[in-house]
């Protein structure tokens, strides 16, 4: 039996989802790393993420109403093991000195990650589109 040849919006829709899940795993792990900051200006930093995450999290349910859909999540490996990395920083370096520069490296990899997916995304519907 041949594979179903699958659609642009099926692409769109499963992307969709796959960012709505990591958004959503962003908002989760912001507050941890807040609060494991010793730095008065990562708190802050980590606060200020956390409004602008929270702000992408609604735009990308408006999406959804738009588009008919129920706002639903595809797990992302990539943020998972992203975040993942994080939480082995805070424990591994907790009460350490060097706990604010990990957190830091940590929250430059999700914002990495953030940059890579918009562009990626970006190209593909650019390709996509001719």
């Amino acid at each position: 039996m041949a594979k179903e040849i699958k659609k642009l919006d099926e692409l769109f829709n499963d992307t969709l989802k796959d960012v709505y899940f990591a958004e959503n795993k962003i908002v989760d792990t912001l507050p941890k790393m807040e609060k494991a900051a010793k730095s008065k200006e990562l708190k802050t930093a980590f606060v200020k993420h956390l409004a602008e995450t929270k702000v992408h999290v609604e735009r990308l349910e408006e999406v959804f109403k738009i588009i008919g859909e129920k706002p639903q999540k595809k797990t992302c490996a990539a943020i998972l093991g992203i975040t993942d990395e994080g939480d082995e920083i805070m424990k591994e370096y907790e009460g350490s000195p060097a706990l604010d520069a990990g957190l830091l490296a940590a929250a430059q990899a999700v914002e990495h990650y953030e940059k890579w997916d918009a562009t990626v995304r970006c190209g593909r519907g650019r390709s996509s589109l001719g």
